[in-house]
Protein backbone atom coordinates (compact mmCIF):
# COMPACT_ATOMS: atom_id res chain seq x y z
CA UNK A 1 0.00 0.00 0.00
CA UNK A 2 2.80 2.38 0.91
CA UNK A 3 4.57 1.46 -2.33
CA UNK A 4 1.48 2.36 -4.39
CA UNK A 5 1.06 5.69 -2.59
CA UNK A 6 4.73 6.44 -3.03
CA UNK A 7 4.55 5.73 -6.79
CA UNK A 8 1.49 7.94 -7.13
CA UNK A 9 3.16 10.80 -5.25
CA UNK A 10 6.16 10.59 -7.57
CA UNK A 11 3.99 10.38 -10.69
CA UNK A 12 1.88 13.46 -9.85
CA UNK A 13 4.75 15.99 -9.99
CA UNK A 14 5.86 14.47 -13.31
CA UNK A 15 2.36 14.82 -14.68
CA UNK A 16 2.14 18.44 -13.52
CA UNK A 17 5.46 19.23 -15.15
CA UNK A 18 4.36 17.53 -18.38
CA UNK A 19 1.12 19.56 -18.37
CA UNK A 20 3.04 22.78 -17.82
CA UNK A 21 5.51 21.96 -20.58
CA UNK A 22 2.65 21.20 -22.97
CA UNK A 23 0.93 24.46 -22.06
CA UNK A 24 4.17 26.37 -22.60
CA UNK A 25 4.65 24.77 -26.03
CA UNK A 26 1.11 25.73 -27.11
CA UNK A 27 1.55 29.28 -25.83
CA UNK A 28 4.87 29.61 -27.65
CA UNK A 29 3.37 28.42 -30.95
CA UNK A 30 0.37 30.71 -30.51
CA UNK A 31 2.61 33.71 -29.81
CA UNK A 32 4.71 33.09 -32.92
CA UNK A 33 1.63 32.43 -35.07
CA UNK A 34 -0.16 35.59 -33.93
CA UNK A 35 2.88 37.71 -34.76
CA UNK A 36 2.84 36.16 -38.23
CA UNK A 37 -0.89 36.69 -38.67
CA UNK A 38 -0.72 40.32 -37.61
CA UNK A 39 2.19 40.94 -39.99
CA UNK A 40 0.04 39.45 -42.75
CA UNK A 41 -2.95 41.53 -41.64
CA UNK A 42 -0.84 44.69 -41.77
CA UNK A 43 0.40 43.78 -45.24
CA UNK A 44 -3.14 43.10 -46.51
CA UNK A 45 -4.39 46.37 -45.01
CA UNK A 46 -1.52 48.40 -46.44
CA UNK A 47 -1.33 46.81 -49.91
CA UNK A 48 -5.03 46.57 -50.74
CA UNK A 49 -5.99 49.65 -48.74
CA UNK A 50 -3.43 51.97 -50.30
CA UNK A 51 -4.37 50.76 -53.79
CA UNK A 52 -8.05 51.43 -53.05
CA UNK A 53 -7.36 54.89 -51.59
CA UNK A 54 -5.47 55.86 -54.75
CA UNK A 55 -8.11 54.33 -57.01
CA UNK A 56 -5.58 51.86 -58.40
CA UNK A 57 -7.75 48.77 -57.93
CA UNK A 58 -6.03 46.90 -60.77
CA UNK A 59 -2.95 46.71 -58.54
CA UNK A 60 -4.82 44.02 -56.61
CA UNK A 61 -4.26 41.71 -59.59
CA UNK A 62 -0.52 41.67 -58.89
CA UNK A 63 -1.10 39.26 -55.99
CA UNK A 64 -4.74 38.19 -56.42
CA UNK A 65 -5.55 36.91 -59.92
CA UNK A 66 -8.88 38.36 -61.08
CA UNK A 67 -8.99 40.42 -57.89
CA UNK A 68 -10.37 43.39 -59.79
CA UNK A 69 -12.23 43.18 -63.10
CA UNK A 70 -13.49 46.49 -64.56
CA UNK A 71 -17.27 46.52 -64.88
CA UNK A 72 -17.95 43.54 -62.59
CA UNK A 73 -19.34 45.47 -59.63
CA UNK A 74 -20.69 42.51 -57.63
CA UNK A 75 -17.51 40.48 -58.01
CA UNK A 76 -15.29 43.42 -57.11
CA UNK A 77 -17.40 44.17 -54.04
CA UNK A 78 -17.15 40.52 -53.00
CA UNK A 79 -13.34 40.71 -53.21
CA UNK A 80 -13.27 43.97 -51.23
CA UNK A 81 -15.58 42.50 -48.58
CA UNK A 82 -13.42 39.38 -48.37
CA UNK A 83 -10.33 41.50 -47.72
CA UNK A 84 -12.03 43.45 -44.92
CA UNK A 85 -13.42 40.27 -43.34
CA UNK A 86 -10.00 38.59 -43.50
CA UNK A 87 -8.43 41.51 -41.63
CA UNK A 88 -11.10 41.27 -38.91
CA UNK A 89 -10.53 37.50 -38.63
CA UNK A 90 -6.74 37.83 -38.34
CA UNK A 91 -6.75 40.74 -35.89
CA UNK A 92 -9.76 39.91 -33.72
CA UNK A 93 -9.59 36.12 -33.72
CA UNK A 94 -6.42 35.64 -31.65
CA UNK A 95 -7.75 37.99 -28.97
CA UNK A 96 -10.40 35.39 -28.11
CA UNK A 97 -7.75 32.98 -26.88
CA UNK A 98 -5.83 35.28 -24.54
CA UNK A 99 -6.70 34.17 -20.96
CA UNK A 100 -6.30 37.64 -19.45
CA UNK A 101 -8.91 39.07 -21.84
CA UNK A 102 -11.35 36.24 -21.11
CA UNK A 103 -10.88 36.81 -17.37
CA UNK A 104 -10.73 40.59 -17.02
CA UNK A 105 -12.59 41.80 -20.12
CA UNK A 106 -15.50 39.41 -20.38
CA UNK A 107 -17.81 41.86 -22.12
CA UNK A 108 -15.20 42.50 -24.80
CA UNK A 109 -14.61 38.76 -25.12
CA UNK A 110 -18.32 38.09 -25.68
CA UNK A 111 -18.85 40.86 -28.21
CA UNK A 112 -15.60 40.20 -30.02
CA UNK A 113 -16.62 36.55 -30.18
CA UNK A 114 -19.98 37.43 -31.71
CA UNK A 115 -18.26 39.60 -34.30
CA UNK A 116 -15.72 36.87 -34.97
CA UNK A 117 -18.35 34.17 -35.52
CA UNK A 118 -20.53 36.43 -37.71
CA UNK A 119 -17.45 37.43 -39.73
CA UNK A 120 -16.49 33.77 -40.17
CA UNK A 121 -19.96 32.95 -41.52
CA UNK A 122 -19.79 35.88 -43.94
CA UNK A 123 -16.29 35.07 -45.14
CA UNK A 124 -17.35 31.48 -45.79
CA UNK A 125 -20.28 32.53 -47.97
CA UNK A 126 -18.24 35.26 -49.67
CA UNK A 127 -15.38 32.85 -50.30
CA UNK A 128 -17.70 30.36 -51.99
CA UNK A 129 -19.11 33.10 -54.22
CA UNK A 130 -15.64 34.31 -55.18
CA UNK A 131 -14.14 30.89 -55.88
CA UNK A 132 -16.96 29.80 -58.19
CA UNK A 133 -17.37 33.11 -60.03
CA UNK A 134 -13.75 34.29 -60.24
CA UNK A 135 -11.99 30.93 -60.37
CA UNK A 136 -8.75 29.93 -58.68
CA UNK A 137 -5.14 29.78 -59.81
CA UNK A 138 -5.11 26.13 -58.73
CA UNK A 139 -7.98 25.24 -61.06
CA UNK A 140 -10.69 22.78 -60.05
CA UNK A 141 -8.57 21.29 -57.24
CA UNK A 142 -8.18 24.75 -55.72
CA UNK A 143 -11.89 25.45 -56.06
CA UNK A 144 -12.82 22.20 -54.33
CA UNK A 145 -10.32 22.68 -51.48
CA UNK A 146 -11.41 26.28 -50.85
CA UNK A 147 -15.07 25.18 -50.89
CA UNK A 148 -14.42 22.48 -48.29
CA UNK A 149 -12.53 24.99 -46.16
CA UNK A 150 -15.40 27.48 -46.45
CA UNK A 151 -18.00 24.89 -45.37
CA UNK A 152 -15.80 23.86 -42.42
CA UNK A 153 -15.43 27.50 -41.35
CA UNK A 154 -19.19 28.00 -41.38
CA UNK A 155 -19.84 24.71 -39.56
CA UNK A 156 -17.24 25.46 -36.88
CA UNK A 157 -18.67 28.98 -36.45
CA UNK A 158 -22.18 27.59 -35.90
CA UNK A 159 -20.93 24.99 -33.42
CA UNK A 160 -18.88 27.62 -31.56
CA UNK A 161 -22.02 29.74 -31.22
CA UNK A 162 -24.26 26.84 -30.15
CA UNK A 163 -21.88 25.59 -27.45
CA UNK A 164 -21.38 29.13 -26.13
CA UNK A 165 -25.14 29.67 -25.86
CA UNK A 166 -25.46 26.30 -24.12
CA UNK A 167 -22.66 27.39 -21.76
CA UNK A 168 -20.73 24.21 -22.55
CA UNK A 169 -17.43 26.07 -22.39
CA UNK A 170 -15.15 23.06 -22.77
CA UNK A 171 -16.80 22.14 -26.08
CA UNK A 172 -17.00 25.82 -27.03
CA UNK A 173 -13.24 26.14 -26.62
CA UNK A 174 -12.63 23.14 -28.87
CA UNK A 175 -14.96 24.37 -31.63
CA UNK A 176 -13.50 27.88 -31.38
CA UNK A 177 -9.98 26.47 -31.81
CA UNK A 178 -11.12 24.55 -34.89
CA UNK A 179 -12.67 27.73 -36.26
CA UNK A 180 -9.48 29.69 -35.58
CA UNK A 181 -7.34 27.24 -37.53
CA UNK A 182 -9.75 26.70 -40.42
CA UNK A 183 -10.36 30.41 -40.92
CA UNK A 184 -6.61 30.99 -41.29
CA UNK A 185 -6.15 28.50 -44.12
CA UNK A 186 -5.01 31.23 -46.51
CA UNK A 187 -2.30 32.25 -44.05
CA UNK A 188 -1.19 28.64 -43.53
CA UNK A 189 -0.98 28.21 -47.32
CA UNK A 190 1.38 31.16 -47.64
CA UNK A 191 3.72 30.30 -44.81
CA UNK A 192 3.67 26.63 -45.85
CA UNK A 193 4.59 27.54 -49.41
CA UNK A 194 7.35 29.92 -48.38
CA UNK A 195 8.77 27.41 -45.88
CA UNK A 196 8.89 24.82 -48.69
CA UNK A 197 10.65 27.25 -51.04
CA UNK A 198 13.05 28.29 -48.28
CA UNK A 199 14.20 24.79 -47.31
CA UNK A 200 14.40 23.59 -50.94
CA UNK A 201 16.03 26.73 -52.29
CA UNK A 202 13.32 27.07 -54.94
CA UNK A 203 10.17 25.43 -56.35
CA UNK A 204 10.06 21.65 -55.93
CA UNK A 205 7.01 19.57 -56.73
CA UNK A 206 5.24 22.22 -58.77
CA UNK A 207 5.65 24.41 -61.84
CA UNK A 208 6.09 28.08 -60.81
CA UNK A 209 4.80 29.25 -64.21
CA UNK A 210 1.47 27.40 -64.15
CA UNK A 211 1.37 27.10 -60.34
CA UNK A 212 0.31 23.47 -60.64
CA UNK A 213 1.88 20.32 -59.26
CA UNK A 214 1.58 17.60 -56.58
CA UNK A 215 2.97 19.72 -53.77
CA UNK A 216 0.38 22.42 -54.38
CA UNK A 217 -2.40 19.82 -54.46
CA UNK A 218 -1.18 18.68 -51.04
CA UNK A 219 -0.99 22.28 -49.80
CA UNK A 220 -4.45 23.15 -51.14
CA UNK A 221 -5.97 20.64 -48.73
CA UNK A 222 -3.19 20.60 -46.14
CA UNK A 223 -3.59 24.31 -45.39
CA UNK A 224 -6.60 23.49 -43.20
CA UNK A 225 -6.61 19.68 -42.78
CA UNK A 226 -3.08 19.44 -41.34
CA UNK A 227 -3.60 22.13 -38.63
CA UNK A 228 -6.98 20.60 -37.74
CA UNK A 229 -5.47 17.11 -37.48
CA UNK A 230 -2.70 18.40 -35.21
CA UNK A 231 -5.31 20.15 -33.04
CA UNK A 232 -7.30 16.92 -32.64
CA UNK A 233 -4.13 15.10 -31.65
CA UNK A 234 -3.29 17.82 -29.12
CA UNK A 235 -6.79 17.76 -27.57
CA UNK A 236 -6.60 14.01 -27.07
CA UNK A 237 -3.09 14.14 -25.64
CA UNK A 238 -4.06 16.99 -23.31
CA UNK A 239 -7.01 15.13 -21.81
CA UNK A 240 -6.11 11.46 -21.99
CA UNK A 241 -2.44 10.85 -22.66
CA UNK A 242 0.25 9.68 -20.28
CA UNK A 243 3.18 11.80 -19.18
CA UNK A 244 5.36 10.40 -21.96
CA UNK A 245 2.66 11.18 -24.51
CA UNK A 246 2.48 14.79 -23.35
CA UNK A 247 6.24 15.13 -23.49
CA UNK A 248 6.22 13.77 -27.05
CA UNK A 249 3.46 16.23 -28.03
CA UNK A 250 5.39 19.08 -26.39
CA UNK A 251 8.48 18.23 -28.45
CA UNK A 252 6.39 18.00 -31.61
CA UNK A 253 4.81 21.42 -30.96
CA UNK A 254 8.19 23.07 -30.43
CA UNK A 255 9.31 21.55 -33.75
CA UNK A 256 6.16 22.92 -35.42
CA UNK A 257 6.84 26.33 -33.90
CA UNK A 258 10.27 26.41 -35.56
CA UNK A 259 8.68 25.49 -38.91
CA UNK A 260 6.00 28.15 -38.41
CA UNK A 261 8.62 30.77 -37.55
CA UNK A 262 10.70 29.95 -40.62
CA UNK A 263 7.60 30.11 -42.81
CA UNK A 264 6.63 33.48 -41.35
CA UNK A 265 10.13 34.86 -41.84
CA UNK A 266 10.30 33.61 -45.44
CA UNK A 267 6.82 34.95 -46.26
CA UNK A 268 7.54 38.31 -44.64
CA UNK A 269 10.84 38.80 -46.44
CA UNK A 270 9.82 37.25 -49.73
CA UNK A 271 6.16 38.20 -50.15
CA UNK A 272 4.87 40.81 -47.73
CA UNK A 273 7.69 43.23 -46.85
CA UNK A 274 8.65 43.98 -50.49
CA UNK A 275 5.08 45.18 -51.16
CA UNK A 276 4.69 47.30 -48.03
Amino acid sequence: MKSENSSASIARPKTVKADRALGTAVTFWFFVAVIGQWIFAYYVTFFYGSAAVHGDFEKWNEVLPHGYIPGETMGNLAVALHIVLAIIIMVGGPLQFIPQIRTYARTFHRWNGRIYIFTALLIGVDGLYMIWTRGNIGGLVGQVSVSINAFLIMFFAIMSWRTAVARDFDKHRQWALRLFLASNGVWFFRIGLMFWLFVNGGPVGFDPETFRGPFLVFLDFGQFLVPLAILELYLRVQDRSSTSGKIAMTTFLFFLTIITGIGIFAATMGMWLPRI
